[in-house]
């Protein structure tokens, strides 16, 4: 697999579980880690990872249990692949969690909604609505990857740069100011136990 991810880009380097200490001296921009058979050891390993560093963390797994994979969200881990994957998928998959908003398109359209980062601007059926900084931070990530659920750790890190459980409940108003303000119903919904997700679903019109 080395091999293959070379050739597609990505310098790779490989650490065994008692080479953690040491991550931050190189300061990755994503680890990924074949978990195996999920299980509560694996998932002790995903949180050390997540202590250490806020890299984007792509955890491979041979089994698709829902309960430990909202475990995992819970501790850091920002997407699970499931074996049998291809290579594509899965370099797909690593380059989604590791972007940041800033790495995403100048101007993102779901449904009705533009939201032009150069800018920081957000048109509505052509017209501008107006948000704070954070609610644009949001927005635009949630934007960046349209149907994509987003974990609410994934968002709290990029967001508001925490990790603290306490945070959730900002996190929930921001959500729910955010709804207010656009006026799109469904535009943003909650993925109960997990985050939120942009639908991609709803129709578009996007003018930039």
């Amino acid at each position: 697999m080395d091999n293959a991810l070379r050739l597609d880009g990505f310098a790779v380097r490989r650490l065994r579980a008692d080479d953690l200490p040491g991550m931050a001296a190189f300061s990755p921009h994503a680890v990924l880690i074949d978990l195996g058979l999920l299980d509560e050891e694996s998932l002790a390993l995903c949180e050390r990872i997540r202590r250490r560093t806020d890299a984007a963390l792509v955890a491979i797994t041979a089994r698709a249990d829902r309960g430990l994979w909202i475990e995992g969200r819970r501790l850091g881990v920002d997407d699970f692949v499931v074996k049998p994957y291809g290579l594509t998928e899965l370099t797909t998959r690593i380059r989604a969690a590791v972007r940041a908003p800033a790495d995403r398109p100048d101007h993102l359209g779901v449904g009705p909604v533009v939201v032009d980062a150069d800018e920081r601007r957000v048109n509505v059926h052509g017209q501008p609505v107006v948000l704070t900084r954070k609610e644009f931070d949001l927005l635009h990530l949630l934007a960046s990857t349209p149907g994509a659920v987003l974990c609410r750790e994934l968002i709290l890190r990029k967001v508001w740069h925490t990790t603290e459980k306490s945070a959730n409940r900002t996190l929930e108003v921001h959500i729910a100011t955010l709804r207010a303000k656009l006026g799109v119903p469904d535009l943003i919904r909650t993925v109960r136990g997990i985050g939120y997700v942009a639908d991609a679903e709803l129709p578009r019109s996007v003018k930039v």
